[in-house]
């Protein structure tokens, strides 16, 4: 049996990875591993083009193959051609909870199991553990969630930008603008980070990027930004972008700046014709809503 992982599809679907973190692929394909070495089974899993992923090769192994999908073409695309060029399709199984993949699949021949099922048999993240010496944090404590959530994203943004984090943010609007993707998207979530007012009208310019990376990371540097002027620009790109990651990231950004016009988008896009567009808009909606 072959079995193709609709990458994303399933992160969405596993408790403990947000498809916001930047290493989202990295902490899935460390769940399957096992997963794979115990059940003796050769996968591939296909992801969206991602904001800078690491080449292929860095994540893949003797039993898990790990395959991005070049920028403008979706993972959809490439799993669906993958099982049309199977010699036996009836062979191929895809795991995703896209019901519009799923439908081609078996169109096509193929198999398809629910990443929610899957999900389920894959073993969860081990916490780590803590010393007996020192005391137990309350994570229920508001100054502790605080704290943390201040720790890991000082953490994230270390891994990101690394020694660069201090440079200029003329240095960081230059790259946005240049011909290298992966640089134009980190120097989105950077702008978004740490370029305050002079980072604004760069990231709404770049909203219009041909690149859907770019895109999709200057909607989550807006949100980073707290710019809730941007909501309007922001919901057209849930409505209207061609790109199903960049509508997520645009479902994820409202669901960070709020307001009535964040939640009407959101819940217009419960409707989307991409699972994981319309999970992003229902928990980001169900975020506004908490705070109203």
């Amino acid at each position: 049996m072959t079995l193709l992982i609709d990458g994303h599809n399933l992160i969405g679907a596993l408790p403990g990875i947000d498809l916001a973190d930047p290493d989202d692929e990295w902490q899935l394909v460390q769940r399957l591993r096992p997963y794979a070495a115990a059940k003796r089974q050769a996968m591939t899993v296909i992801f969206d083009s991602g904001l800078g992923p690491p080449p292929s090769w860095q994540l893949s192994d003797a039993r898990v193959t790990v395959r991005f999908a070049p920028p403008g073409v979706e993972a959809d695309a490439i799993i669906l051609r993958l099982v049309r060029a199977s010699a036996q399709p009836a062979k191929v199984t895809v795991i995703t909870n896209d019901q519009g993949l799923a439908g081609k699949v078996r169109a096509a021949g193929g198999q398809v199991r629910s990443a929610t099922l899957f999900a389920a048999q894959l073993a969860p993240a081990r916490a780590k553990p803590t010393s007996s010496l020192e005391p137990r944090p309350d994570p229920q404590s508001p100054g502790f969630v605080d704290i943390y959530q201040d720790f890991m994203a000082s953490e994230k943004d270390q891994a990101r930008f690394g020694s660069e984090i201090d440079q200029d943010s003329a240095i960081w609007i230059e790259r946005l603008y240049g011909d290298d993707l992966a640089e134009a998207g980190r120097a989105a979530r950077w702008l978004g980070r740490f370029g305050g007012a002079a980072g604004r009208e760069p990231l709404l310019d770049a909203l219009s990027h041909r690149a859907g990376q770019v895109r999709a990371a200057s909607l989550l540097a807006l949100a980073d930004l707290g710019e809730r002027p941007a909501v309007p620009a922001i919901a057209t790109r849930l409505a209207q972008d061609e790109s199903s990651m960049v509508r997520e990231a645009a479902a994820q950004a409202l669901g960070v700046l709020g307001g009535s016009v964040a939640a009407a988008a959101l819940h217009a896009a419960l409707a989307d014709p991409k699972a994981k567009v319309r999970k992003a808009a229902a928990a980001s909606l169900a975020q506004v809503q908490a705070r109203r």
